[in-house]
């Protein structure tokens, strides 16, 4: 983990450690003497109570400062239109894809989904705020040793959804079926065993992935897909590069 990662979490957890300890401080054991009920409407009749802002202002103030930090560029916006493979889709794979790989290196491929992704990155800054917005779950990545029974309906899914984001398996679809797939580089195997690299609301069987909550062996990695996302930059603005993805052919829709 890199020291301006383990900077921006540690403050944001000293930020909501301070803030529940200061409550709990103030709590005392009260008996009820008597109880009234009274509805109160949310609208904008309601005043600002000033002694609140002032208490929190300070954490917001120093949280807002965190979140704004400029941690990388990119050559260009990181678009997600609905094709076979997108700019978004591209970069999300292979960054997590090598992230996963200094953890474990028996990785051999990634999967994720479209609808995973929350929002595009914008041409230029790109602040730890961006990061949040594109993965606002704690979603943790897992490493799932999968039959190749399994990989074959992971590849019928990303069929049927005219492509998803992957990183390390490629292929070319034809009147709604996969050929020329290979995976790591080399020609699918039905008879084989492989590794896959996702998170855990996909192997669980989120998003129609039941193919994905039986597998042979499951590993947890101990790191959170934002995690990744967020070292993964870190580690190129700390090269002086900027984020660079390509649509490189991973899936092909081939027409007659």
């Amino acid at each position: 983990m890199t020291t301006s990662r383990k900077r921006w979490r540690g403050t944001l957890v000293l930020i909501f450690s301070i803030v529940l300890l200061s409550f709990n401080s103030c709590h005392r054991h009260l008996s009820v003497a008597k109880s009234d009920y009274k509805q109160y409407s949310m609208d904008t009749q309601l005043t600002v109570d000033s002694s609140v802002v002032k208490y929190y202002l300070p954490y917001k103030e120093k949280m807002q400062a965190e979140m704004n930090k400029v941690i990388g560029q990119t050559e260009q916006e990181l678009t997600k239109p609905s094709t076979p493979e997108t700019l978004m889709g591209n970069f999300f794979a292979d960054a997590i894809l090598k992230e996963g790989l200094k953890k474990d290196p028996t990785i051999q491929f990634t999967l994720s989904t479209k609808g995973g992704l929350r929002t595009t990155f914008p041409k230029g800054n790109i602040t730890v705020s961006n990061v949040f917005e594109l993965m606002p779950f704690e979603n943790e990545l897992v490493v799932l040793k999968l039959t190749g029974q399994n990989v074959q309906q992971v590849i019928d899914f990303i069929v049927k959804k005219d492509g998803e984001p992957v990183s390390g398996i490629r292929m070319k679809i034809k009147d709604h079926k996969a050929f020329d797939v290979t995976i790591g580089g080399q020609p699918f195997d039905v008879n084989k065993t492989y590794n896959l690299l996702t998170y855990d609301y996909l192997a669980d069987g989120g998003d129609d992935l039941e193919c994905l909550r039986n597998p042979i062996e499951r590993r947890e990695i101990n790191q959170k897909v934002r995690e990744a996302i967020l070292e993964n930059i870190s580690d190129l603005t700390s090269q002086g590069k900027k984020i660079n993805a390509q649509l490189d052919e991973r899936i092909v829709i081939v027409k007659d």
